[in-house]
């Protein structure tokens, strides 16, 4: 009896006499293995799709800086009409010829034809160049191009609504918006060289706002924004720091070849409205992503008037010293493309 009840036994348990199956602890074990490693996964991949992101923001921001910089170093060499911009009835004609007034006429004359020719803001791309050919009402060939590409869609229109309440930029110091800032960029880009079009894929440009004019985006869909001059940055590797160039300027001290402003080579400066000398450095366009958190963080300054937009040293006007220098930690930009 006793024989016929053990090996009913063994055939319930199995030959060892173990039991088949997993006991509830060795399943709860196995499901937060499973866990973990579904987690570490999600991690990674996330991680590897943000990386992703990141690296096709630089790229395209490396895109696009080549351009700028290339047609931006074009104007050290422009030739401009000297001869009949210089106001010999304010100037006494004795020192019409005087190389320090010439260096300084030929200076605001570049500024403007960079401002007329690199619009950042919608005001700016009507706004006619005081130096341009013979006649002081004409836009320069760029701009008229823009214009024309424009096609009378860009506007201020202030885009801030449920599809970018946090892209706007504050309007604490006449900020506007972003988009119409980023459609001026593809503008310039593609029309100051028209080959550069070809370059750029078709997931780093698009329409964001449906108003028929493109921006580039970066790798998260948000459009990317510039500013002509950006002379106040608290940190960049492509130009000299504010705090350091300032402190030179008050001391009267040169600015080292590197440092100085390469459209005024003699060092002459221009005149602000206070009557003092505005002396700069030098400035390189500055182009930015918002991120991976996508909120800029920056306050865009707009100036006041067509003198103002000439001179990107004016600290009353632009944002040499204040906090509108500083840019949000996760920011993307051409200034730090090394990092």
């Amino acid at each position: 009896m006793k024989r016929t009840t053990d090996g009913a036994q063994r055939r319930r348990t199995g030959v060892s006499g173990r039991r088949f199956g997993f006991t509830l602890v060795e399943l709860l074990t196995v499901i937060a293995i499973i866990g973990m490693l579904g987690a570490i996964s999600i991690t990674t991949v996330r991680a590897s799709i943000q990386s992703a992101k990141e690296t096709q923001t630089r790229t395209t921001i490396a895109k696009i800086d080549n351009v700028l910089t290339a047609c931006y170093e074009k104007y050290q060499y422009r030739r401009v009409d000297l001869a009949s911009k210089i106001p010999t009835g304010a100037v006494d004609n004795r020192w019409t010829n005087s190389p320090e007034v010439r260096a300084r006429y030929r200076l605001i004359i570049l500024r403007d034809l960079l401002r007329c020719d690199f619009p950042c803001v919608p005001a700016e791309l009507t706004e006619v160049s005081l130096h341009n050919g013979t006649s002081s009402s004409n836009t320069t060939p760029l701009q008229t191009a823009l214009i024309s590409a424009a096609n009378g869609a860009l506007s201020t229109y202030d885009f801030e609504d449920e599809n970018y309440p946090d892209n706007t930029f504050s309007t604490d110091h006449g900020g506007f918006p972003h988009v119409a800032n980023a459609e001026l960029l593809y503008l310039v880009v593609t029309n100051a060289d028209p080959e550069a079009r070809a370059t750029f894929s078709e997931r780093e440009i698009a329409d964001v706002d449906g108003n028929g004019l493109y921006e580039f985006v970066d790798g998260w869909g948000k459009p990317i924004c510039w500013m002509r001059w950006a002379p106040g940055l608290e940190s960049s590797d492509r130009q000299p720091l504010e705090a350091d160039m300032v402190a030179k300027l008050a001391a009267d001290e040169y600015l080292d070849s590197g440092d100085a402003d390469p459209f005024d080579p003699m060092n002459v400066g221009v005149l602000g409205s206070d009557g003092n000398v505005e002396r700069g450095w030098f400035l390189v366009p500055y182009v930015f992503s918002a991120g991976p958190d996508e909120k800029y963080g920056l306050t865009m300054p707009k100036p006041a008037d067509v003198a103002e937009m000439n001179d990107p040293f004016t600290g009353s006007s632009l944002n040499i010293g204040v906090p509108y220098r500083r840019t949000h930690k996760d920011n993307i930009d051409n200034h730090t493309l090394v990092r």
